[in-house]
């Protein structure tokens, strides 16, 4: 566990190491919430499909 203490000490007295870091960690958080919302978009869409296609058919819900 002291290397992760070393390390964060290392990164946190150098910023210049930090910034390339935090800039990749933010494009993957960015990435995998954009999936998730289209991930999300894909869903609703469906799920109002069908509940206009058995609405149109009139079996109810």
């Amino acid at each position: 566990m002291s290397q992760v203490n070393e390390l964060v000490a290392f990164l946190l007295a150098n910023p210049l190491f930090l910034v390339p870091i935090l800039f990749a960690a933010a494009m993957i958080f960015f990435a995998i919430l954009k999936k998730l919302l289209k991930l999300a978009a894909v869903a609703a869409i469906a799920t109002a499909l069908y509940v206009l296609l058995v609405e149109y058919f009139g079996a109810g819900i």
